[in-house]
């Protein structure tokens, strides 16, 4: 067995990193780097520039370390160095793009692009379900519905009870989407929740929660004219505080998220599903 296990591994370590694979460009190049060390004596990083007719090798390193960008005639260049052709060369560039992003409407921009390039790739074979997870609120809701008292595995009375009109075909299409992903377990009559959580690569993880959020943030505002006062509780407060302290007040927040979870009804005994929004912010730049 430990014959076996060494050949594996060894057979992995000399295997070319295939880009499909990744979901950050850099980490891609310092593995194809590692590779070509291991496997061709002429290899450098100076080989691979001149190779890829950048005219500095330090500026490679650079990149690969995270310490600077890319522009796209350079990342025409370094496909052409790697010798990547048809869908990983507009995987790679797409990825290059993706990963320097600096706004959350360009990086979902090039993250859908990523998704249609390469049906094959790691990204999309891990977030082309978990995507609408995030960026349709209504996922999550549906999930804890199944813990009501009364609840009915008919979209129509999903549809009806739920707020922010969604469709009875849009409640089907959950229901499908939740079981297909295992957050969902299709009893003889209805539905209970299984155990599985989704969990994102970390590269896209940061953009679906945000989308998520503002999707909740938008429905909290909602319901200052939508839902009665009794019905709903929203407050601020805002103080003044000394930065050293900022963390534990995080971890404050961090720890009461996780009491309010005493709440939770047991499964069918339920009446409705709420979320609880706990924003924290700076309204000030500092001194």
């Amino acid at each position: 067995m430990q014959e076996t296990y060494s050949a594996e591994a060894s057979a992995k370590e000399t295997s070319a990193p295939d880009v499909l694979e990744y979901t950050n460009y850099r980490v891609f190049l310092h593995d194809y780097y590692s590779y070509k060390k291991k496997t061709s004596l002429v290899f450098s990083l100076r080989y691979f520039a001149a190779k890829a007719g950048l005219s500095s090798h330090a500026h490679l390193k650079l990149v690969m370390d995270g310490k600077r960008n890319i522009t796209k005639n350079t990342v025409l260049k370094i496909i052409e160095g790697l010798g990547l052709t048809e869908d990983r060369a507009e995987y790679f560039e797409n990825l290059v793009f993706f990963n320097q992003a600096k706004s959350d409407k360009e990086k979902a921009l090039y993250y859908s692009k990523l998704l249609k390039s390469s049906p094959g790739s790691r990204l999309h074979k891990m977030e082309a379900a978990q995507f609408r997870i995030f960026t349709e609120w209504y996922h999550s809701v549906i999930r804890e519905m199944v813990l009501l008292k009364g609840f009915s595995a008919a979209p129509e009375w999903i549809s009806r009870h739920l707020v922010g009109n969604v469709s009875p075909t849009a409640v089907a299409e959950s229901l499908k989407l939740l079981t297909s992903l295992g957050l969902l377990d299709r009893t003889a009559n209805s539905y209970r929740q299984s155990d599985a959580l989704i969990t994102t690569d970390d590269e896209v993880n940061d953009m679906l929660v945000k989308e998520y959020h503002r999707q909740m943030l938008s429905l909290a505002s909602a319901s200052l004219s939508d839902v009665l006062a009794q019905n709903r509780d929203v407050s601020a407060v805002t103080f003044a505080i000394k930065r050293k302290d900022f963390p534990a007040l995080k971890k404050h927040l961090q720890l009461m998220r996780k009491e309010l979870l005493d709440f939770s009804s047991d499964a069918g005994t339920g009446d409705d599903v709420v979320q609880v929004n706990i924003q924290l912010f700076p309204l000030t730049r500092g001194l």
